[in-house]
């Protein structure tokens, strides 16, 4: 007879599997080398492996938004800088004077009034007002930051190029690499090397900085396997710059083991200042830096910026969320960043469907739904979900504490009665989607119309 695995011994397995993973990865550590670290002021923490439950407001959460449609008058300007640079001119190299460009804040106003209850708004501006703002009105937020790359034309989080071109990693030939993005290198971001210790030094700097303003954590862009840097190797320097060396914090290892253990220092610094504090990562998902974000992001969830409608079905959010589910289990979270098209006429239909997918598979939603028509999804706080996910006839449900949850994968439309679990307690629920909608449940039994291809949410009246 054949032997099946019920899906919590297979999620049981996975993270058994995992744990021999890390083991492996931890037997191998590599030593810093001492002197440099000293040489820098770091004090590295050793590897630690143990996944430790997010934060329970993080646990609790059913979506996130970014901070743009929130700020009102909101500038980001450029200050000029005087700066002295070394430049090839005729006569040799020299010091001269020349403006740099340093990153300035212009804040307007914080309104959080229609998204009120969203359990974290992200890419907040760098700047201790606009934290007290969104502070003052029960949000918590968390910074925008990159740690791959850096900007060349102004301080980009702090950090002039020109005056720490020790940070930059070099390919095999010595050059200086550009950033791919979207099929092209971007002319003015030049990758970092992983392994500078000078560049955790202004890395840890800016997070403590960010955190000494009131952050709730940190958003870190672009977390995925780091190319190798042979910097070392070379001595010759750009004449643009005084002489530099180019040190490796760890030698002889590589620059994801690098890029891991910083990670896992910023980690340790954001929660010193509270176990409620957060790291989340873009996206980290699959490799084996995911143990080091309390969430990580799924971007482009379905709707993207990059294309026109649906992309991801059904079956590869249940996918994602079965290859994760030693990750979800330990209490860490996936939130699903979806880019909902406000010019589309099925702006609002792409948004439940999206919010219902993410939210079946306990997945945090985010997106921006300003003009879509589904800003009534900022409220949609289903609490505790009563049961996994069911699906019958291409329907897939779930009932949570203060609602339910539809999504019609079929092509047919359907009307179905549902039953609901024994402790579920509403006698009523709004039809979120049209607003003023009100379904009866009887004998813990409801009924709904669920249209082909789309999803519909069911909430307590009272909690809105």
């Amino acid at each position: 007879m054949e032997k099946k695995f019920s899906p919590q011994s297979l999620s049981r397995l996975f993270f058994m599997l995992y744990l021999l993973f890390c083991l492996f990865f931890t037997v191998d550590a590599q030593l810093p080398d001492k002197k440099i670290a000293d040489k820098y002021g770091l004090i590295i923490l050793p590897p630690n492996e143990k996944l430790e439950p997010a934060p329970e407001w993080l646990q609790k959460a059913d979506m996130f938004t970014n901070g743009g449609g929130v700020w009102r008058d909101y500038r980001f300007v450029l200050k000029d800088t005087l700066m002295t640079r070394i430049v090839r001119i005729r006569s040799g190299n020299g010091p001269m004077e020349m403006t740099g460009h340093y990153p300035v804040e212009t804040i307007g106003s914080f309104d959080g009034s229609l998204i009120k209850g969203v359990s974290l708004v992200s890419h907040i501006p760098h700047s201790k007002k606009a934290y007290e703002a969104a502070h003052k009105q029960g949000f918590k937020v968390i910074p925008y930051l990159h740690f791959t790359d850096i900007h060349s034309f102004y301080a980009d989080q702090d950090v002039f190029l020109f005056q720490h071109p020790e940070i930059l990693l070099k390919d095999e030939t010595g050059k200086w690499v550009h950033i791919s993005m979207d099929g092209s290198d971007r002319a003015f971001r030049f990758l970092t090397c992983a392994n500078s210790p000078s560049y955790w030094k202004l890395s840890l700097a800016y997070v403590k900085k960010m955190m000494d303003w009131g952050a709730d954590g940190v958003f870190i862009d672009n977390v995925g396997l780091r190319k190798p840097c042979f910097a070392t190797k070379f001595k010759a320097s750009n004449p643009e710059f005084p002489p530099y060396t180019h040190e490796h914090l760890f030698p002889d290892t590589t620059q994801n083991y690098a890029w891991d253990r910083l990670l896992q220092n910023i980690s340790a610094l954001v929660k010193s200042y509270g176990e409620d504090k957060i790291v989340l990562l873009n996206s980290g998902i699959g490799t084996p830096f995911q143990k080091n974000g309390d969430c990580c992001m799924w971007e482009s969830f379905i709707y993207s910026w990059a294309w026109e409608g649906r992309r991801n079905t059904w079956a590869d959010v249940k996918k994602r969320a079965q290859d994760n589910a030693w990750y979800l289990s330990t209490g860490r979270r996936i939130t699903a960043l979806s880019t909902i098209n406000r010019s589309r006429k099925e702006a609002k239909d792409d948004a439940f469907w999206a919010f219902s997918a993410a939210r079946l598979v306990d997945f945090i939603w985010w997106a921006s739904l300003n003009g879509t028509g589904a800003e009534a999804l900022y409220q949609a706080h289903m609490g505790k979900g009563l049961e996994p996910f069911k699906e019958t006839n291409g329907l897939a449900f779930r009932v949570y504490e203060k609602g339910l949850i539809v999504l019609n994968d079929s092509e047919e439309d359907q009307n179905i009665e549902l039953t609901l679990p024994a402790d579920f307690q509403p006698k009523r629920l709004l039809d979120l989607y049209n607003g003023s909608q009100i379904i009866q449940v009887k004998n813990k039994k409801i009924k709904v119309v669920v249209f082909k291809k789309t999803a519909r949410v069911y909430l307590l009246p009272q909690s809105l």
